[in-house]
Formats: structure tokens, C-alpha cells, sequence
């Protein structure tokens, strides 16, 4: 009595195995049916900037991005490394999936397929590095390096002195 018991449990367990099985090979195939979202994601590139004289980083740099009729086209954020922007680019994503899988993933892409990064400090001038958007959303390059030329401040001294004479 026991071993039929033992056989019951078995067939039901089987049973319940390929039905999962059929029911994930279905699904995999499309056979419920697909379905197609836009998601808003992000993408990164990192940016380290350097001095351009000394070659040493440069902290506390901000960004603004810009591209044709887009005046603010990303965000910093921290990169929690020494001397590297983390610029976060908007883009959206088409993604086609099924009930557990997702199919395929597409990216919007942009007007402009470039992408005009600024890179601001009150210690040098904005440098700006242009970078194709194409090449991001591939994963092609990400890590860029910027040297930053030291503002010059001798010329604004002067000035400032005879500002003060004159009063």
C-alpha cells in the first residue's frame, strides 16, 4: 500500500513538473501573448577631470548638458570616486516582454545625437566635451578624461584696484 502511495506522489509531482515546464517553454515563445512599455531609464558616462597644468584631479565639479532643443539634457550625481563626475543621461526605453520574460529592449533615440557636456568650476573655465549619444547607449565609451585649464586671475586683480581708486 505504501509503494502506491509512494508512485501517486511521484506521477503527481512529474505531472506538476512538466506542466511548469510547458507553461515556461509557452511563455518563452510568446504563445500568452507580449506586451510593450515605455520606461524612463538612465544612462551614465563618467567623467574624471584634471588639471591641465599639474595633472591632479579636480573635486567639486558640476555639469550642464545640452543638445539641440534641449537646454538641460542630464544630471550629476555622485560617483563616490575621487575626481570623477557621474553624469546621468534620460533616455527611454521601448520593452517588449512576456509574462516572465523580457524580449527585447529598445532605445529612443534623441533629435541630436550628440550630447554637449559642460563641466563647471569656479577655479577653471568650462571646458565643454561633446559626446556622440550613440556611443552610450551601446556601452561603447563611457569613461571619459577632461583636463581643465586654471582660470587665469592675474588680469582681474588689477582691475579691481583701480575700481577701488576710483571711489
Amino acid at each position: 500500500m505504501d509503494k502506491k502511495i509512494i508512485k501517486k506522489g511521484i506521477y503527481t509531482v512529474l505531472v506538476l513538473v512538466v506542466l511548469g515546464a510547458i507553461f515556461v517553454i509557452a511563455d518563452y515563445f510568446g504563445l500568452f501573448g507580449t506586451r510593450t512599455r515605455l520606461k524612463l531609464d538612465f544612462v551614465v558616462a563618467n567623467i574624471r577631470t584634471i588639471d591641465a597644468e599639474t595633472g591632479k584631479l579636480v573635486f567639486d565639479v558640476g555639469v550642464r548638458c545640452f543638445q539641440k532643443r534641449n537646454n538641460n539634457a542630464c544630471t550629476r550625481r555622485d560617483s563616490h570616486r575621487a575626481g570623477i563626475v557621474s553624469v546621468h543621461i534620460p533616455v527611454r526605453k521601448v520593452i517588449r516582454s512576456t509574462l516572465l520574460f523580457d524580449k527585447s529592449k529598445e532605445i529612443i533615440k534623441s533629435e541630436d545625437p550628440k550630447l554637449h557636456i559642460m563641466l563647471i568650476h569656479q577655479d577653471y573655465n568650462n571646458p565643454t566635451k561633446t559626446v556622440m549619444l550613440d556611443d552610450i547607449y551601446q556601452n561603447k565609451v563611457n569613461d571619459y578624461t577632461v583636463e581643465m585649464p586654471p582660470r587665469k586671475w592675474e588680469g582681474m586683480e588689477d582691475d579691481i584696484d583701480e575700481g577701488e581708486e576710483n571711489e
